[in-house]
């Protein structure tokens, strides 16, 4: 796994860990706000990028399941393999 997936991995984990153990401080607040729009940003992506991942070999559900999780970052992996 690259260090760019690592550390998108170490932000979640962090803001994961706010926004539960937060006890309805305004960071655990924020920290839910910022979970919520990256889950629909990244759903958005899941779409945008569905046949990129359907074309690419491997599992599909796995493909997606990474672009939900690192986006872009996935993405662009998918199309260095295609070249």
């Amino acid at each position: 796994m690259s260090p760019v997936k690592l550390s998108i991995l170490a932000v979640y984990v962090l803001l994961a860990g706010l926004a539960t153990l937060g006890g309805g401080s305004t960071a655990s607040v924020v920290s839910s706000w910022i979970l919520a729009i990256l889950a629909a940003a990244h759903l958005v992506e899941m779409i945008v990028f569905f046949g990129l991942c359907k074309a690419a070999q491997g599992s599909l559900v796995g493909h997606l399941l990474q672009v939900f999780l690192f986006g872009v970052f996935h993405a662009k992996e998918l199309k260095g393999m295609q070249r």
